[in-house]
Order: structure tokens, then sequence, then C-alpha cells
């Protein structure tokens, strides 16, 4: 494994974060960032990991662009439950000087974050409904609080849509529950709220297994459109 020279770092509350490259952004604005949207998930759906979570921002081939999650589980006993977790984003030398790109490296850092509260691994298949309420609600927590514009949200349907109509499996059915939970907010925000609550209960509750099941909250909140999508 190679030797990483981090040019840029930073330390908040809950957060660390390092960069591989000089970015547009400061390491302080990300950590700002992380932490705004820290305190509003926590609002939304409880508390969240008791842990610092280190970032790290690195160097990819223009293609590569992308982020995960890298979590070390420790289980004591259904009491006492340890998670460490790692953000690795990945970021081409040169991205972030333009909105767009600006916006994408925004919505990578709070998405994983947003992750920490309703899970990745679930059950029966689910997942594919994680990633899209994950996708959602990221793009309208970075509006909510006013680092991105409503434009994100516009070209997040259109993307979808465009997605849709290219019938490429997975994508469309992540595009199709994206196009879903937008209906509901414009519907029933309230309900969407209390969808993203009840999997972070889930989750919660469930912490100490390796995959967690939310067929009963999936029903509950969207009933016949599992089947429709």
């Amino acid at each position: 494994m190679r030797n990483t020279n981090w040019v840029a770092s930073a330390t908040s509350k809950h957060f660390t974060y390092k960069a591989e490259a000089n970015r547009p952004w400061k390491p302080e604005t990300i950590l700002e960032l992380l932490e705004q949207a820290h305190q509003a998930f926590e609002r939304l759906m409880g508390p969240g990991l008791d842990t610092v979570i280190e970032v790290e921002d690195r160097i990819c081939e223009p293609s590569n662009l992308g982020a995960r999650a890298e979590i070390n589980k420790q289980i004591h006993s259904h009491q006492s439950y340890t998670i460490e977790v790692k953000f690795i984003c990945e970021f081409p030398a040169n991205y972030g000087h333009t909105e767009q790109e600006q916006d994408m490296a925004y919505h990578f850092f709070v998405h994983e974050l947003f992750h920490c509260w309703i899970g990745g691994e679930v059950s029966t298949g689910d997942e594919l409904i994680v990633e899209a309420i994950t996708q959602y609600m990221t793009d309208w927590m970075l509006i909510h609080l006013g680092w991105c514009s409503e434009d994100l949200l516009i070209r997040g349907r259109i993307k979808s849509q465009q997605i849709i109509d290219t019938a490429i499996p997975l994508h469309t059915t992540i595009a199709k529950y994206k196009l879903l939970f937008h209906q509901m907010h414009t519907d029933d925000p309230e309900n969407l709220l209390a969808f993203c609550k009840d999997l972070a209960d889930c989750f919660r509750q469930q912490r100490s297994q390796e995959e967690t099941d939310i067929s009963s909250t999936l029903q509950r909140h969207l009933g016949t459109a599992l089947e429709e999508n």
C-alpha cells in the first residue's frame, strides 16, 4: 500500500479530514459542512454514532470518481457495541472548481454520513431502496442547510428520468425510488422524514447484526409502491 502525502488536514468534534491534494475548499469548510449535517441528521433521526469519523479525500483518475465507507465493527455484547468508520472520497487532482463538481463533492461527504444513521447492509435485497433514500435525502439536506441551490434537486430529477428512459438495470430501480421519494416529500414531507427516522431506528436496534431487516418499515411507509418499483 502506498504512503499517502496528506497536504491538508483538520479535526473537529466528530470528524477528522485529510486531503491528498490542494482543493478549492478548505479543510475547515468540509468540517463545517459535516458538523452541520451531523446536527441536522440528529434532529431528524436521533443520536448517531458516538465516534470520531475519519474522512479521506483521495486523488483518483477522472473516471474513478466515487465515495465509500470502510467500517470496522467490534461487537462486545448486545448491550455494548463499538464501530469505527472511515469515509473515503476519491476526486481527480483538480476537482472542485466548477459549481457542479463542488456540489457532487459535498454530496459524497454527506451521503456517507447519512449511511451512519440508516446503514447499508440490509436483508432481502432492499439495499437499492436504502441507496435511493440516501441519495435523495443527501441532496435535500445540502439544500436545507444552504450548501447547494435548488438546482441540485432539479438536476437530480432530470438525471433520474434519463436513467429510467435508458432502462439500465439496478440504476433504473434507484432512479424510480428517488422520484418516488421526491413525490412523497412534495405530498407529505413529514411522512418522508418519519420514514427516515424509522429506518434509523431499525438500524440502531439491529446494529449488532450483520444485516438489518427493514421490511416492515418499508411496507408501512411505501406499501404498494414496493411492487410497482
